[in-house]
């Protein structure tokens, strides 16, 4: 009796003491016993596992061959190259940094001297910009946040006389090309020189100033993969990939796994099940990625964290160790709901703190780590406030963290998995204080270390619990909705299938050659990107989406191109809105 008593009086101190939410859903926690490592170093408390995903879709060229955005580039000069830098600034800092296929390929086809149109239309003089090019650069050179155009008064001065095109000098656009680009360049770039100087000028900026620019951005761009190599060679990162054009795997496999976690939702016409392209999107990943790095890859970021039970032999098949995905499929999964407590600790730790592994029908696993919602979440929240005041309240988590997974019997990892690229021009000073200030936290405590997840595995894979069958989801749905069930995204599902139809039987005719095929098959597999699914329907808005909607059915219409094959009339027609 008295054991009963101490077991509840605990209990009652434990839920006093949490501020759990209410009415939050209970479950048997799960503990987990830690095998000793052979290692003699102290083990810490705490694991932090930080994941950056930089990715790009591959945007389809013009037919001139520049690149149709240019937002390789433009992150590379302003977040790809300096993240990447600013790590290995922390002796003790790891941090894994996922790259993928299509985002390498563009940097080294821009490496190689590829070019996209904003480039170009940088490069034109002044003074020979045709009235078409003219409101080109009107209309496209403010595609940048509203923070850096504030940031120079004659960025002002010209977005106030945007509408005016009439009394636009050629001046004028001059300041808008260099403005535009030194705008979407890193500051920790534009303090040195010659940058700097440009700047300095604040405007009147000449044709020479573009040049040195431009000159810039391209030595950046060609030190983004190998100073990645080099940070992995010193020991202070851990590579990994995506699937090749970052498809919605599952999708792929069967886009009839997505009814699992939506069952209102009407679906496309046809099934798209075509396994022997989601074998390739995993296995053409680690090729590129060995092309770019000399080895393959450890573990993979499934895009946009879409996982589910039926996808993972395509990973064990190419002796991917681990992956990472979202906390909605281990809630799926578990058949639980972590809620928060006060301060952004997971109220379920023994859960969410700790890589699952699944098993196979070989009987092989697959290791999955789940990603922290609250935290990774938060790397856009940051934003908002003062940058000393985010970094406060992120060493607060953590200090938060250890307190509330003290008790565990196992050492918790927490998995920080965020964008690495889309946000940081929401931050002062391109969110450069802010990274410094959380690797400051990340490195300061005896009892907290960073890890990679190979790392982590490596000392406490053998002591892993499983998971009896990963719930079909992504990273911030317990489905895969935003890439299926709405008219348009259905639409644009059925001329995906009728296209891999049609190649298919181009491909069995054997009335074309291998390379025919082949790259007609390139481009279909980069038509299955996520990308594209994603602007599709209502529930995102990129304001462009007919840009997205043109070079998704542009990817299509490239297959029938390559072999000679009439383009079919449907992919004249816009998917938006039909």
């Amino acid at each position: 009796m008295k054991k009963y008593l101490v077991i509840f009086l605990l209990f009652f101190v434990f839920c006093t003491e949490t501020s759990l939410v209410d009415n939050m859903p209970q479950s048997t926690p799960v503990t987990v016993s830690i095998k000793e490592n052979v290692d003699t170093h102290e083990k810490p408390e705490l694991y932090v596992m930080l994941m950056w995903h930089q990715h790009q879709p591959y945007y389809p060229k013009d037919n001139n061959g520049n690149f149709s955005k240019p937002w390789v580039r433009l992150h590379a000069t302003k977040d790809y190259l300096d993240m990447v830098e600013m790590v290995q600034q922390f002796e003790e800092l790891k941090v894994t940094f996922n790259l993928t296929p299509t985002l390498m390929n563009q940097l080294n086809e821009l490496s190689n001297g590829s070019k996209d149109i904003y480039w170009i239309h940088t490069e034109v003089k002044g003074r020979e910009l045709t009235e078409l090019q003219k409101k080109f650069i009107r209309d496209r050179f403010f595609d940048i946040n509203s923070r850096i155009i504030n940031s120079y008064p004659r960025y002002i001065e010209l977005r106030n006389l945007r509408q005016y095109s009439e009394q636009w000098t050629t001046q004028d656009y001059i300041d808008l090309q260099v403005l535009f680009n030194l705008g979407w360049t890193d500051p920790k770039y534009l303090s040195s020189e010659p940058l700097n100087k440009i700047i300095e000028k604040g405007s009147n900026f000449s044709e020479e100033d573009k040049k040195i620019i431009l000159e810039i951005h391209k030595e950046i761009i060609d030190k983004v993969i190998p100073e990645h190599l080099n940070a992995y060679n010193n020991n202070h990162i851990e590579l990994t990939t995506t699937p090749f054009a970052h498809p919605i795997l599952p999708l792929i496999h069967n886009s009839d796994l997505g009814k699992i976690g939506d069952t209102t939702s009407d679906f496309p016409k046809n099934n798209f099940s075509f396994q022997d392209d989601a074998a390739v999107h995993v296995k053409k990943s680690k090729d590129i990625f060995f092309e770019n790095f000399g080895f393959y890859p450890n573990g993979m970021w499934p895009a946009e964290g879409a996982v589910a039970q039926d996808v993972l032999h395509y990973f064990n098949n190419e002796d991917i160790s681990w992956i990472a995905t979202g906390q909605n499929p281990l809630e799926k999964s578990l058949d639980v709901k972590i809620q928060r407590w006060v301060g952004g600790v997971a109220s379920k730790p023994e859960l969410l703190y700790r890589p699952w592994k699944t098993v196979l029908s070989n009987g092989d696993t697959v290791p999955v780590f789940f990603r922290d919602n609250y935290l990774s979440d938060k790397m856009f929240g940051y934003s908002e406030k003062r940058t000393d005041i985010s970094v406060e309240e992120f060493e607060n988590t953590i200090l938060k963290l250890r307190e509330k997974t003290a008790d565990l019997d196992f050492i918790p990892v927490v998995s920080i998995i965020a964008d690495g690229e889309n946000f940081w021009e929401n931050y002062s000073n391109d969110g450069i204080d802010f990274l410094n200030g959380m690797y400051e936290v990340l490195t300061k405590y005896d009892w907290l270390e960073t890890v990679t997840p190979t790392d982590y595995l490596q000392m406490y894979g053998d002591s892993i619990e499983t998971i009896d069958e990963l719930y079909p989801a992504s990273w911030f749905q317990p489905n895969f909705g935003t890439w299926i069930g709405e008219a348009d995204e259905n639409q644009a599902w059925d001329y995906l299938y009728q296209t891999r139809i049609d190649f298919e039987e181009a491909k069995q005719s054997g009335n074309f050659t291998d390379e025919q095929i082949e790259q007609a098959y390139e481009y279909l597999l980069l038509a299955e990107g996520s990308d594209w699914f994603w602007w599709y329907g209502d529930d995102q808005d990129s304001s462009v989406d007919e840009y997205f909607d043109k070079a998704f059915r542009t990817l299509l219409s490239n297959v029938y191109i390559e072999l000679n094959i009439e383009i079919p009339e449907f992919l004249d027609k816009s998917i938006n809105k039909n």
